[in-house]
């Protein structure tokens, strides 16, 4: 005769069914709650998901209009002699590279995360490592959108002389943020270490 296991939650010998999530065995009844547990954290992740939808609706807009990098540009293009439109040109576009690609990158990732999200609530094949991944995920989206709505930070740099090389007079780079990356590395790890905790 076959040994029964133990159900995780009541203790009776009636464990019947198993979680691969977990390793626990439950009996019929506890099994149904154990899902519905599973169930409710994945209607969490997903209020989290359409919370995220808001927060890139609100922050992945480029407002290049307003940077004070793209009006720099245009005030040396009108005092400069016309070959320099060019590479005013060449730098215009440097610079809206530089402030689109962080929020494309997100954009894409939550589409990802969305799909992914989607599809394991529709099949139900889900266990608590995927809810802990996916925890994770919107941890890491909601950082990410964090440094998005503080703006990217560029900065114009000009070099004038006598003799212009015409291709390095003008250009965009990416200001770096060592002390704002040092903070968002403390604040992940803290949203992790409270998550982990709950």
């Amino acid at each position: 005769m076959a040994k029964s296991n133990q159900c995780s939650t009541c203790q009776k010998p009636t464990g019947v069914m198993h979680c691969i999530g977990c390793d626990g065995y439950f009996c019929t009844k506890d099994f149904r709650s154990h899902r519905e547990i599973l169930f409710t954290e994945m209607e969490q992740l997903i209020e989290e998901r359409n919370k995220l939808q808001e927060k890139i609706n609100t922050t992945t807009k480029p407002s290049n209009s307003s940077n004070p990098v793209i009006e720099d540009i245009n005030a040396w293009e009108r005092i400069t002699i016309e070959r320099v439109k060019q590479t005013a040109e060449s730098a215009r576009q440097q610079a809206n590279e530089l402030m689109t690609s962080k929020s494309v990158k997100t954009t894409n990732e939550f589409k990802g995360f969305s799909g992914e999200l989607a599809d394991l609530k529709e099949t139900e094949d889900y266990v608590e490592h995927d809810l802990i991944r996916l925890q994770e995920k919107i941890i890491q989206l909601n950082l990410d959108l964090t440094q998005l709505s503080q703006g990217t930070r560029l900065e114009l740099n000009r070099e004038e002389s006598e003799r212009i090389n015409w291709n390095y007079i003008i250009y965009v780079q990416e200001k770096p943020i060592e002390f704002e990356r040092q903070q968002t590395r403390t604040i992940m790890a803290g949203m992790f270490l409270m998550w982990m905790w709950v």
